[in-house]
């Protein structure tokens, strides 16, 4: 499902600007005025249908973590971001967890 065969996706935008380096996919949801958001690049993925499938992936499971917390985003969306920082590194190059508690 590409841009031009693409009927509105929720929660998720396609970027393509002329006179910028990021092309890809955003997923932004918002609950209680809490905000999600996460980019996926075309470059990073391997291709614009590569980034589309981990932004919908990643929106399916934000969507799920609000079901399992009802009433609170908050939470839903810390998990979230907690388990995205674990699994965003690739391997052997992930910080140090001291790294990760200062920041």
């Amino acid at each position: 499902m590409l841009q031009s065969d693409m009927k509105t996706i929720r929660n998720i935008t396609r970027f393509t600007y002329e006179f910028t380096s990021f092309q890809g996919w955003r997923v932004t949801l918002c609950r209680n005025q809490v905000h999600f958001t996460r980019y996926f690049s075309d470059k990073q993925y391997g291709g614009e249908q590569a980034a589309l499938e981990a932004a919908l992936a990643t929106r399916n499971h934000v969507l799920a973590c609000l079901r399992d917390y009802p009433g609170e985003p908050e939470k839903a969306f810390e998990l979230c971001r907690e388990e995205q920082q674990q699994t965003c590194y690739p391997r052997g190059l992930r910080p140090r967890k001291n790294a990760l508690a200062e920041s």
